[in-house]
């Protein structure tokens, strides 16, 4: 094979494949590799891996193991839910860690999914068709049904392409990250680096080097090389600071200082190094309150909040149940053999229940009915919380019986709910409010 043809076919594999040398420089990669580690190939090209990627969570493993030498694999969570496994193989002789050289070969595993149902349907395309149009939240789809998501989506746009700062404001599990991917995509090349950064998850005592980097021999324990801080990483992309209330008040400062100059200074070292970053951010508190409370900095709510968006919770916006119901049941029928449908009881049923873990649950739910159910999923299939939702929401009218017949029923429908619930009569009272005598004498009575 020529070497142009060579190259031709190694660029067009789907397949992500880079080559890394004894000291850890990539030596050879394409583009699909260069797009599952969120860089261009530019980046990569004559570097180490670990200063290029090594600082985010998600590709420690991955750097760890082409470190080693050793052959290995190991399933890669990306922010999303996105997956890809990497097998790792060494080249050239030598012996592990001190190894000619490392091959890593990405798979996507959605596509490798997507590639295996297509060969057992024969070829057809059909399964194709509709992966594809549930590939992902699609919110180009939800604005269309819900005229609240299409507003709040177009100011975030707008700010974007002016280069104002978002802050994504609601209730935790209402899509705030989906939102900030979006508006990442809005205005980024595809292989723009998006870093999802959940301040909550960082130490305190950890939050500086994580964001910041550090130089070598900044701290006992600190890696020989150094390390690339979070901000840097995301250098000609977006950085997503999810939590963003969860910062320490002693680091608010110098965070502050990030976002005024648009530089970084590594712990233990004295350079400050420009990046150019896009900041979203997100909060499920209230931050005016805290500002009040002296928990966090005036100036750097200002400073992120310069459009602020309300994320509505889906009990807000019940017009984006259905299409979020359709979008997980594809993603759940990808791991089935047979393919799940709900009744229509079973969909009206979680179009009136309440969500108060929102989208995060409403997904929890359908993952639960996918495994409880074989094939069709009606309301007994829901879980408790969503049947009791449910039956003291709708009290109704009797065919006969005066107003305190009807509002004894009610109250014994209500108390054999919470007995189900929590399984004794003790811990029905508690949660009802009343005594146990109260509780033992209702059940006794006749209807």
């Amino acid at each position: 094979m020529s070497g142009k043809l060579h190259d031709l076919a190694f660029e067009a594999l789907p397949e992500g494949l880079l080559a890394v040398d004894g000291d850890g420089r990539v030596q050879t990669v394409n583009a699909a590799a260069a797009a599952m580690l969120g860089v261009v190939p530019e980046r990569l090209m004559g570097h180490r891996l670990f200063d290029v990627v090594g600082a985010l969570p998600a590709f420690t493993r991955l750097v760890e193991l082409v470190e080693t030498g050793l052959k290995a694999s190991a399933v890669i969570e990306l922010a999303g839910g996105r997956r890809i496994l990497a097998m790792i193989r060494s080249f050239g002789g030598g012996k592990p860690g001190r190894s000619g050289g490392t091959l890593v070969v990405l798979h996507d595993l959605e596509v490798l999914d997507h590639e295996r149902e297509r060969a057992a349907h024969g070829g057809r395309s059909s399964f194709k068709l509709v992966s594809q149009r549930h590939a992902k939240p699609d919110l180009e789809r939800q604005r269309r049904i819900s005229p609240y998501l299409n507003h709040l989506v177009t100011l975030g746009e707008r700010a974007m392409k002016q280069g104002a700062r978002v802050l994504l404001l609601g209730e935790s599990g209402a899509g705030k990250t989906e939102i900030a991917r979006y508006l990442h995509s809005y205005v980024s090349q595809p292989a723009a680096a998006f870093i999802h950064v959940n301040c909550g998850s960082i130490p305190d005592t950890l939050f500086e080097s994580e964001m910041f980097g550090y130089e070598r021999g900044a701290f006992t324990g600190a890696l020989s090389g150094g390390k690339k801080g979070l901000i840097e990483a995301a250098d000609g992309g977006t950085l997503f600071l999810d939590e963003v209330g969860e910062i320490p008040l002693a680091m608010q400062a110098k965070l502050l200082k990030f976002l005024e100059t648009g530089t970084v200074q590594k712990v233990g070292g004295s350079a400050e190094k420009a990046v150019r970053v896009r900041v979203l951010a997100a909060t499920n508190r209230m931050l005016e309150d805290m500002v009040k409370d002296g928990l966090f900095r005036r100036d750097l709510y200002y400073r992120l909040a310069v459009v602020p968006l309300k994320v509505r919770s889906l009990a807000d916006t019940p017009e984006l149940i259905d299409d979020l119901i359709d979008y997980f049941i594809t993603a759940q029928n990808q791991r089935r053999e047979r393919p799940l449908t709900l009744t229509p009881d079973c969909r009206s049923r979680l179009a009136a229940y309440s969500f108060p873990g929102n989208i995060r649950e409403l997904q929890n739910i359908i993952q639960q009915v996918s495994v409880v159910a074989a094939e069709v999923a009606d309301a007994s299939h829901l879980p408790e919380a969503v049947l009791m939702e449910a039956s003291h929401g709708n009290v109704g009218v009797m065919d006969d019986g005066d107003l305190k017949s009807q509002v004894r029923a009610y109250e014994r429908r209500l108390i054999d709910a919470a007995i189900g619930k929590l399984g004794s009569k003790r811990k029905a009272a508690e949660a009802l409010g009343v005594d146990i005598g109260t509780i033992v004498r209702k059940t006794q009575a006749k209807h």
